[in-house]
């Protein structure tokens, strides 16, 4: 899966989550807590519906959905990690 299509689905998971940014522009940059409002649970969510749409269920570690501040770094956590892009 390329870096593209996981940062769709976030950003498909994110709407769903906070249906207020549901015609929002994404850039990628906006800070996952401070300005999208994403807590621990919300992050764990995200890994949920990553898992699920991806189909690799309880094979990412939930704490790398812990340190990244941007839905980027994210996406680039995600694409560094061998569980989750074998």
């Amino acid at each position: 899966m390329s870096s593209s299509e996981v940062r769709a689905v976030l950003v498909d998971a994110v709407r769903e989550l906070r249906p207020e940014f549901a015609e929002f522009q994404f850039t990628g940059d906006e800070h996952l807590s401070a300005e999208l409002g994403l807590d621990s649970v919300a992050r764990v969510e995200l890994l949920v519906v990553l898992e699920e749409e991806f189909g690799i269920e309880d094979e990412v570690d939930p704490r790398i959905f812990m340190t990244p501040a941007t839905m980027n770094a994210l996406v680039e956590q995600l694409a560094t990690t061998e569980d989750f892009c074998p």
